[in-house]
């Protein structure tokens, strides 16, 4: 087993606070990248994490975005440690209503076409048009490539955001070694390996439907369901910053 497994397996809330180094716990924020600064940091946590693992080639201004980061259906968020910038994620949310103009298009359309579009097809008729949400841009920055932690806080936002939508589906395009823990969140292998744009790994997609949402909320107390209900992260949608754990 994996040690990103065990912590799927293991992981102690967060809320717990005793340190054995006898350090003050560390302080955890959020911010949407909606910001020159905030995007600038999301951009360096993407270069920073895939230059060391070897995904891409160094760029100039060690910045790494692309064409989405502009599109209105895709959202960057930004986690601080210690307001140091430690992790980020970006959803983007492929909605086929004619009334949201660009919110057609996302990475993973263009990868596994046919795939996404069944996946689409197939869900259960409602009063709008079938939603995805795809995560993608998950990264850590390599100083932190063993804090599990931080896996669990992105993932935190990501229920609190495809919740705040409704989406009727999260879908990843996912690297083998990782596919395990996406299983334990309930995601179901779909298609692949494919290559990725402008990365140096091949992906698989994997899709978690609506109905399986519960489970995974109930089975990981840190993603935490209340979020929606209580409204403790609304402020990220007026660009504020929050903090992952409550509290000043």
């Amino acid at each position: 087993m994996s040690s990103l497994q065990t912590a799927v397996v293991d992981f102690v809330r967060p809320n717990r606070r005793d340190r054995q180094d006898g350090l003050a716990p560390a302080h955890f924020t959020a911010r949407l990248a909606t910001d020159p600064k905030t995007r600038r940091d999301a951009f360096a946590l993407r270069h920073a994490s895939y230059v060391a693992g070897g995904y891409i080639d160094p760029r100039p201004g060690a910045l790494f975005s692309d064409p989405y980061d502009d599109k209105p259906n895709c959202r960057s968020l930004v986690i601080y440690k210690d307001q140091r910038p430690a992790a980020s994620v970006r959803l983007c949310v492929l909605d086929t209503d004619p009334a949201k103009t660009g919110w057609d298009d996302i990475p993973a359309a263009h990868v596994f076409e046919e795939e996404v579009a069944k996946l689409l097809a197939d869900a259960p008729p409602g009063e709008k048009p079938a939603t995805a949400t795809e995560i993608n841009r998950l990264v850590r920055h390599p100083d932190f490539s063993t804090d599990y932690e931080l896996v669990f806080i992105l993932f935190r936002f990501v229920s609190f955001m495809v919740l705040n939508d409704k989406s009727d589906m999260m879908l990843s395009c996912v690297r083998r070694n990782h596919m395990p823990f996406y299983k334990r969140l309930e995601f179901s292998s779909i298609a692949g390996p494919r290559a990725y744009p402008e990365l140096k790994f091949s992906t698989n997609l994997m899709a978690c439907p609506q109905e399986r949402y519960s489970t995974i909320l109930n089975n990981y107390e840190i993603l935490n369901s209340r979020a929606v209900e209580t409204g403790c992260y609304a402020g990220l949608f007026r660009g504020e910053t929050v903090n992952v754990f409550g509290g000043k």
